[in-house]
C-alpha cells in the first residue's frame, strides 16, 4: 500500500439493494455479505444498512499484515490442481472467467475502492 493509500479518508463500498417478491428491499454491503437489512422503501433500506455498516465499522480494528510468500514456483506447483476434486469448482472458474470477460485486459483500479 503506497503513502496516498494510507491517507484515505473514505472507504468506498457497494450497496446492493434487492426488491424481495414480498415487496420488501433488501439492502447490503457487497464487500460485507453478512451486513444485511430489509425495509418496506428504497431510502429507508439505504439508510439501515448504512447505519448498521458504521456501527459495524467501529468496532472493527485493522492492522496491516505483511504475509511471507514462499517462491512462486514452488507454491504453484505444490497446489497446483487441488480443488479439482471440489464439486463447486467448474463453478467458481466460470464465474472467474465471465468477471475476467467483463474487465477484458484492463487492470482493476484499487484506488476507486479508497475514497
Amino acid at each position: 500500500m503506497n503513502e496516498e493509500q494510507c491517507k484515505a479518508t473514505q472507504l468506498r463500498v457497494t450497496l446492493g439493494l434487492e426488491t424481495q417478491a414480498s415487496g420488501m428491499i433488501s439492502a447490503s454491503v457487497i464487500e460485507f455479505p453478512d451486513c444485511h437489512v430489509e425495509a418496506t422503501t428504497r431510502e429507508e433500506a439505504i439508510a439501515k444498512v448504512q447505519a448498521v455498516f458504521l456501527e459495524r465499522l467501529a468496532q472493527i480494528e485493522t492492522i496491516p499484515w505483511d504475509v511471507p510468500l514462499p517462491s512462486t514456483e514452488i507454491a504453484q506447483m505444490q497446489s497446483a490442481g487441488m480443488f479439482q476434486a471440489n464439486s463447486a469448482f467448474e463453478d467458481v472458474m466460470n464465474r472467474i472467467q465471465a468477471e475476467r470477460d467483463v474487465w477484458g485486459d484492463e487492470e482493476m483500479d484499487v484506488s476507486e475502492y479508497m475514497r
